[in-house]
């Protein structure tokens, strides 16, 4: 049997990710606006899907509440509002799913900011490739 650690562990170590379908990004850009885009990486000039890294969905659904039977429910009721045609009578700005959204994607802002800054700082050329690569990624597709 897997732990939580282990479990948490290997997706921190293999770099798992989510992939939302590029129909999938455009309904829910249509209901929560242009955030959607940036949850992950936008594969913009292939497939249009987003890659959202797991340990970013974890880290989101946790910042959802505190206390675990509010996040459960609160998790729910994200879920049921992603799934939903998006009629939530002009508050979309103040759901749970918008503010899921916008939790993902500032924490994949604040991971490329955190590779730029080590890039800048690296020595070894071997990481300078890696980072350089994964930046490259981000801003051109490539």
């Amino acid at each position: 049997m897997t732990t939580l650690i282990d479990f948490l562990q290997e997706i921190e170590q293999n770099r798992q990710a989510v992939a939302l379908p590029a129909e999938e990004v455009e309904r829910l850009v249509k209901v929560f606006g242009p955030a959607v885009r940036s949850m992950g990486f936008w594969n913009k000039s292939g497939d249009g899907s987003v890659e959202i890294p797991m340990n970013n969905v974890t880290e989101a659904a946790r910042a959802l509440g505190h206390v675990p039977r509010e996040s459960n429910a609160s998790l729910a009721q994200v879920v049921s509002q992603l799934k939903s045609s998006g009629d939530f009578g002009g508050v979309v700005d103040h759901t749970l799913a918008s503010r899921f959204i916008e939790t993902l994607a500032g924490l994949y802002l604040r991971q490329f900011q955190d590779r730029v800054e080590r890039f800048q700082e690296a020595g070894e050329p071997a990481e300078t490739d890696r980072l350089w690569n994964g930046i490259a990624r981000n801003l051109f597709g490539a």
